[in-house]
């Protein structure tokens, strides 16, 4: 039986993985595939990479104009590549994890209501990849998204709609602007950046520089190449050095009661949302609509590591367990209900023991069959 493990080879961190028989066409083949851009034993156990040590990769690219979006979305040879993987994932998915290579197990499902397309997870993870390896730009999991690669090793089970919740590095972002010019967008490498002004229907979050009070020149990054795009959200630096913090969105008709209640609780339980005026921990008596809120970190999120991200690998912070302690408290690795698929105003709830060891066991939300 053909297996993932079979066909990862070639030098960690490379994009350069080989096909069995080395042909050139099957190499073509494996570089379009997410699956094995990044590759070898070193990378599926979690390499580092600290960007502050590689100058080089700082640099920022930007073109001359931007590409055609009349371009061919699909290969012949991108089909036949995603073929041979979809039937790997269904001859594997129930595969008992036995290797550091496949900590997570994963599902397949027909439920297209209730799946992720393995199309996507290939697109996200290879665009973090290319981001931070060819141009110093630092976006990654945050969130929920983050929650579910580290405690699951894909998205949340127990969401209806996964949701990649992005952070990017507003420092390493806030430089393309002088190649804005007159357009609303800048190319890097092969990725068009769209920048966004701050939302004004968010409840604790105004797009004000907490130190300075001036508005900051963006918030939202669109990051698009050819057919697929994600969206991702500044993480700012914030007071002393070596903190940043990502603001709290909170919609008023939406989410602001659940999201306000979840954040006084998880803040007793180790959680950083903090007043990002005065940095005090948010509390039901300093509580106040119109205040700035975000989650602060002890971390400026210089160092990257890969993690297992269904059948590939995507970059996350080093310490994601010390990120994920700011956004849910120390017992984040305890599962919680997603009331309404985890949106709207439900605030999330604890499982029983019984019912949380079934999910971490479970693996994530199933990918498409």
């Amino acid at each position: 039986m053909a297996n993932l493990s079979s066909l990862l080879k070639g030098n960690p961190g490379a994009g350069d993985a080989r096909a069995d028989d080395g042909s050139r066409k099957k190499r073509r083949m494996t570089r379009r595939g997410l699956l094995l851009a990044i590759t070898g034993a070193a990378i599926l156990s979690g390499v580092a990479i600290n960007i502050t040590s590689n100058p080089a990769a700082r640099s920022l690219r930007s073109g001359d104009a931007l590409e055609s979006h009349n371009r061919q979305l699909r290969s012949v040879a991108l089909k036949k590549f995603r073929k041979k993987i979809r039937k790997i994932i269904k001859q594997e998915s129930d595969a008992t994890p036995t290797t550091p290579q496949a900590r997570f197990s994963y599902g397949v499902s027909y439920n297209k209501e209730n799946c992720v397309e393995p199309e996507e997870v290939e697109y996200i993870a290879w665009t973090l990849r290319d981001l931070y390896e060819k141009h110093g730009i630092r976006a990654f999991p945050r969130n929920g998204f983050l929650l579910g690669i580290v405690r699951h090793g894909g998205f949340l089970p127990n969401e209806d709609t996964p949701d990649a919740d992005i952070g990017i590095m507003f420092e390493d972002v806030e430089p393309l602007r002088q190649y804005l010019h007159a357009w609303p967008w800048v190319k890097v490498g092969k990725f068009v950046l769209s920048l966004r002004e701050t939302e004004d229907d968010w409840v604790n979050w105004k797009g004000r520089n907490p130190m300075t009070k001036e508005i900051y020149p963006f918030f939202g990054v669109r990051i698009k190449r050819g057919h697929f795009s994600i969206r991702a959200q500044s993480v700012y630096p914030y007071g002393e050095p070596g903190t940043t913090f990502y603001p709290r969105l909170n919609r008023a008709d939406y989410n602001h009661e659940s999201h306000t209640e979840e954040m006084i609780r998880y803040n007793k339980e180790g959680a950083s949302y903090r007043l990002l005026d005065n940095g005090h921990l948010l509390n039901e008596k300093n509580n106040r609509d119109g205040k700035q809120i975000g989650t602060v970190f002890q971390s400026t999120f210089e160092c990257m590591t890969l993690k297992q991200f269904y059948f590939t690998m995507i970059y996350v912070p080093c310490d994601y367990a010390e990120t994920l302690d700011a956004f849910y408290g120390r017992n984040w690795n305890h599962v919680e209900s997603r009331a309404n698929g985890g949106k709207g105003s439900y605030p999330a709830l604890k499982l029983s023991k019984g019912e949380d060891t079934q999910m971490l066991h479970g693996g994530p939300k199933p990918l498409c069959a």
